[in-house]
């Protein structure tokens, strides 16, 4: 670890140092969630309800946080949901009356969306629009009727991923007609579960307490590959380590499960040793010893024992869920039943997704912040 690493425990200066309120940016999640929750409460997707679509087109533009949020989606819930689920950067052309379209991102000045959004109002597809309607976006829309999710509140690019995933969770449980079973938890007690988290990773909770903190120096300063154990999670592995790279600049890989684990066999059997690197004298040897890279595994609390088993045996493997060690977490995530492990990426856990991203966005700031020299 770089000696220039603030201690993260020193709540004055990394508040100091938050000039830009990047932490409060990566806190917001919750708010970002709930506001979708009322914009539901209030009408906003009532066109659908009684629709039953050929297909739901996930258009995401040139915004990679919304291609991996629909991917994220997808992912989750498209094997229980009764309609295709199609992502794609711009609009296909087959889009016709029976489809529905959700324009998802952050920039209304991507041709994507406003080509997008024109296209399916001219052919009588049903128009979703996630990004702020002004610029060209509002020029293609018009005066036309549309299901309104733009944001309500100003996103930080950068940490939009639980907002677009409530999105498009959103509009797949908008329809009466189409079956989503198992249904995923509603959008409020997900937006009450983020806040909670946030509140529980707050910069004057100490390290040992932290869970942010804690998953920021397990990073510090060492090579990382983050992944998951299931599709969704892989997904949500990859945006993990891209926002680790945006926020604080650190490089980190992604992979799938049995990818990251047999580098790290491959690795452990070519690499030096431990006691390696302790002799090496950089005086007479010629290069130092490669080190090993952390893999951070990404799962849920219901899978983690099973992710444990598999693990015990490999070395520096450390795996993530949304609850804590720690007796006294203040994050306030009960602990939930074990569910038969043969029911992977049930939507129930899209909240314990979603938790583990906000902890990870939180844990980006710090490590931003703590990069910061005084």
């Amino acid at each position: 670890m770089s000696a220039h690493f603030r201690d993260l425990d020193d709540t004055d200066g990394l508040v100091a140092a938050d000039r830009d309120g990047l932490l409060r940016s990566a806190a917001m999640s919750g708010a970002h969630v709930r506001a979708v929750a009322h914009a539901v409460a209030e009408g906003a997707l009532d066109r659908l309800t009684d629709l039953r679509p050929r297909a739901v087109v996930l258009v995401t533009g040139r915004s990679a946080a919304a291609d991996r949020a629909a991917r994220f989606v997808v992912a989750l819930l498209a094997s229980r949901f009764d309609a295709p689920l199609v992502v794609t950067p711009s609009l296909p052309g087959w889009i016709g009356p029976l489809d529905v379209v959700v324009v998802a991102g952050d920039d209304p000045g991507d041709r994507a969306y406003a080509d997008a959004s024109q296209r399916a109002l001219r052919r009588r597809a049903e128009l979703v629009t996630a990004v702020p309607v002004e610029g060209p976006v509002a020029d293609a829309i018009g005066s036309d009727p549309v299901a309104d999710l733009s944001p309500r509140l100003r996103v930080d690019d950068r940490f939009a991923f639980a907002r677009l995933v409530a999105v498009f969770v959103a509009v797949c449980t908008a329809f009466d007609s189409v079956r989503l079973h198992p249904a995923p938890s509603s959008l409020a007690d997900i937006a009450d579960l983020l806040d909670a988290e946030a509140a529980a990773d707050h910069p004057s909770h100490e390290s040992f307490h932290n869970q942010a903190k804690l998953l920021a120096l397990r990073v510090a300063g060492r090579p990382v590959v983050w992944a998951g154990d299931t599709p969704a999670s892989t997904v949500l592995a990859a945006h993990i380590a891209s926002t680790v790279f945006t926020v604080a600049g650190i490089a980190s890989a992604a992979d799938d499960e049995q990818s990251a684990l047999a580098r790290l066999r491959v690795s452990a059997h070519s690499g030096a040793s431990a006691a390696d690197s302790i002799f090496y004298d950089p005086d007479f040897d010629d290069a130092p010893p490669a080190e090993q890279p952390r893999v951070i595994l990404v799962t849920t609390a219901n899978r983690g024992w099973g992710v444990e088993q598999r693990v015990s045996a490999l070395g520096d493997v450390d795996v993530v869920t949304e609850q804590s060690d720690a007796p006294d977490y203040p994050g306030g995530l009960a602990e939930q039943p074990r569910r038969d492990p043969e029911f992977s990426d049930v939507p129930a856990d899209l909240s314990a997704y979603l938790t583990v991203a906000v902890r990870a966005d939180l844990a980006s700031a710090y490590l931003e912040l703590a990069g910061e020299t005084a």
